[in-house]
């Protein structure tokens, strides 16, 4: 019985002090929009009280911020009420600590969707009506060099500056995020201009649409495969690569979790695009029949490919890394592939790769999307009129060092512990735009060459397959 409540009470505790519930954000119906607007801010205000991410100087500049939009004698419009908010959660300079880009229904979106490569930023689906658009290198924006526009969407959300840069390529779709940063001189519209492969340039407005209830955005990563999608873009055009032949790597995007032969190679691919369930697809059985797929015929490599892989909870994954070394044949090698949208858990399981291989594993591609010291683990809460949700973070992750602070340090660590040096790539193989459009995966191709032939060196610059 004792042990029970002791079980009890330190499950409460951890509940408490890392998933407390939202803020209450019951308020009494706004008599202005001026009214709205400075309860939005108040709730806002209590939420990131909550964020232990914050510098005492970042603090300190969001508090004054906050102070500023709390005296404000007029209702801002709503997109740059969203913006300001967004700004001032992005001082936490921690990826994790963020606000929706979108609310559940009724942001305006642009009817395109862009990717980001190495070269820039390219139009990969389109409605139909601006299908000219695709493959298209944006330039500007209403007048805008990309540069400076990137740079403003850049002050949305903290992190490293690959990541930042990532979620780029979903802000600069969302026309209520350009209005309000005053890219836009519109708020339902946009102009555009982009240069195409073959060197044309084409300047199109683009009338944005609203979005409904249950409309997402996938991830830029996704456009990647010109495969259908299961939200509004099914019905939009896809631009193609030059190449008819698509990489196994950007086969069956939907599929959240794939284990296939490597073609040419004695290598075995692993491919994560989450960390934890998705719909109705769990992770736990497929890394379970990975495992002894491995197992039955220990491969020459094996690449875990956890490009895109936004993370869940790592406790699924740290048995499969721990006893992945011991699958391989002997002088078996690993590879991990990741890129700026590796994040949180799947940094997470990098780590623990790492961590269990030691020099048997070889990260390649560009380096993950955060630092390996960063606060996670928060509530949603949602504000009460704007209807966009932030998450404050209140959990701090250290894969580099000792975290003994039992008020910030994550207490589910100690029991899966993971030390690394560094996560930075051994062999760093950006994504480019050329390589993808000759049906190129270079980082995987790069990874392929390594498990056929150990001692052969990779260039840092690779244009395999050219």
């Amino acid at each position: 019985m004792t042990l029970v409540v002791i079980v009890g009470g330190l499950n409460l505790a951890f509940h408490f002090n890392f998933h407390r519930a939202a803020p209450d954000a019951n308020y009494p119906t706004p008599a202005s929009p001026l009214e709205a607007q400075q309860q939005d801010v108040d709730y806002f205000a209590k939420v990131i009280a909550r964020d232990r991410a914050f510098s005492p100087a970042a603090r300190e500049m969001a508090e004054a911020r906050i102070a500023a939009l709390q005296a404000l004698p007029d209702a801002l419009p709503s997109p740059k009420l969203h913006v300001a908010l967004m700004q001032v959660m992005a001082l936490a300079d921690n990826g994790h600590s963020r606000m929706d880009a979108t609310a559940d229904q009724g942001t305006l979106i642009v009817p395109l969707r862009v990717t980001r490569f190495a070269e820039g930023f390219y139009v990969t689906r389109a409605a139909a009506a601006y299908r000219e658009m695709l493959g298209g290198r944006v330039t500007s924006i209403d007048g805008h060099p990309i540069d400076q526009v990137l740079l403003q969407l850049d002050t949305l959300r903290g992190g490293v500056e690959g990541f930042r840069r990532e979620n780029d390529a979903t802000y600069i779709i969302v026309q209520d995020l350009l209005y309000g940063l005053g890219i836009a001189t519109d708020s339902k519209a946009s102009t555009w201009t982009v240069v195409l492969p073959d060197g044309r340039t084409v300047t199109r407005r683009l009338d944005a649409y609203s979005m409904h209830k249950g409309d997402g955005i996938p991830s830029s990563g996704r456009w990647l495969s010109p495969e259908p999608s299961k939200g509004v873009e099914q019905d939009w055009s896809a631009y193609h690569p030059q190449s008819a032949e698509l990489p196994e790597t950007w086969r069956d995007f939907d599929n959240p979790f794939r284990i296939f032969p490597a073609a040419g190679s004695c290598a075995q691919v692993v491919r994560l695009q989450s960390i934890g369930d998705v719909g109705s697809r769990r992770i736990a059985p497929f890394l379970a029949a990975a495992e002894a797929t491995l197992r039955a015929n220990p491969p020459c490599a094996v690449i875990l490919d956890l490009r895109g892989d936004g993370g869940g909870d790592y406790t699924n994954t740290w048995h499969f890394a721990h006893v992945l070394p011991g699958l391989l044949a002997p002088g078996g090698r690993i590879f991990v592939l990741t890129n700026s949208q590796t994040f949180s858990a799947a940094i997470t399981t990098a780590a623990f790769v790492k961590d269990a291989g030691g020099d048997r594993v070889t990260i390649i591609g560009e380096p993950v999307g955060d630092r390996l010291s960063f606060f996670s683990e928060g509530n949603k809460a949602c504000l009460p009129n704007l209807k966009v949700c932030a998450y404050p973070q209140t959990a701090k992750h250290d894969y580099q060092h000792s975290c003994d602070n039992w008020r910030e340090c994550f207490w589910l660590n100690w029991f899966y512990p993971v030390r690394v040096k560094s996560l930075q790539p051994d062999i760093v193989v950006p994504l480019k735009f050329e390589d993808w459009n000759r049906g190129h995966d270079a980082a995987y191709e790069a990874a392929c060459q390594l498990a056929m032939h150990p001692a052969r060196k990779i260039d840092q610059n690779p244009r395999v397959g050219h």
